[in-house]
């Protein structure tokens, strides 16, 4: 049997030009990789709030960045 290469797009640079800056406003994919228990919390909150995950994980971000000072 053959073996088939995967390539994942590692290296590659979507948008911006190599040291070029994007807006601010344009939005970029993020991959979080959790544990069961801290996922399963997070759909807890997203039911009983009414929010998206992309909501609730950008304030929460957004909140850890201003308190790191970043």
């Amino acid at each position: 049997m053959g073996s088939k290469t995967v390539s994942r797009g590692v290296g590659k640079r979507r948008g911006a030009k190599r040291g070029g800056r994007t807006t601010q406003g344009e939005p970029r994919a993020l991959t979080v990789k959790v544990d069961g228990e801290l996922y399963q919390r997070l759909l807890n909150l997203r039911a009983t709030q009414r929010r998206t995950h992309q909501d609730i994980l950008e304030q929460a971000l957004k909140e850890y960045l201003t308190r790191a000072g970043a």
